[in-house]
């Protein structure tokens, strides 16, 4: 439709149908409940978004969660309260210290963490870099949901053993 008054200028409306595509719903992700789990889950990522994510997901399934922001602060951190964590999800790239090197040292204090990493690279990249010692691997950028089903994936492997390994 065109309408044009002198003075107050043209407007234009051009009316389109609505694509299919966008009237289709997402499907909704498994309930949180189903990957529900108790523990304590340090995340480790330089990216604030990312570690923001994580950390409400996995407070969502139940878990108690805490954040570093790069490898050196990981390390520090799980030294203080290595016998209290359950698991580690490490970025493979932060400034400071890198995440294999933060691995290693992680895995140095307690030889029997489980450790998933998560990277925009594949899981050959990360096994490359890690090794097979990891537990487990995340490609960024992953949902909520995925992250929620790996870690109680990984969690339910074995029984959480505490202490050094």
């Amino acid at each position: 439709a065109l309408t044009s008054e002198p003075g107050r200028g043209t407007e234009f409306r051009v009316y389109f149908p609505i694509a299919e595509a966008l009237i289709k719903e997402e499907p909704e992700e498994r309930p949180f409940r189903a990957h529900a789990g108790t523990g304590t889950i340090l995340v480790v990522d330089d990216e604030p978004m990312v570690t923001r994510t994580a950390r409400l997901a996995l407070q969502k399934c139940g878990y108690t969660v805490l954040t570093a922001q790069n490898g050196r602060e990981a390390v520090d951190l799980f030294r203080a309260l290595a016998n209290e964590i359950d698991l580690v999800l490490l970025d493979m790239t932060m400034p400071v210290m890198p995440g294999d090197i933060a691995f290693q040292q992680i895995r140095a204090i307690r030889s029997n963490v489980r450790v998933i990493a998560s990277s925009g690279y594949d899981e050959a990249e990360a096994s490359s870099r890690f090794g097979e010692d990891l537990d487990g691997f995340i490609q960024k950028p992953y949902k909520a949901g995925q992250l929620a089903e790996k870690v109680h994936e990984i969690l339910s492997k074995r029984p959480a053993a505490r202490g050094a390994g």
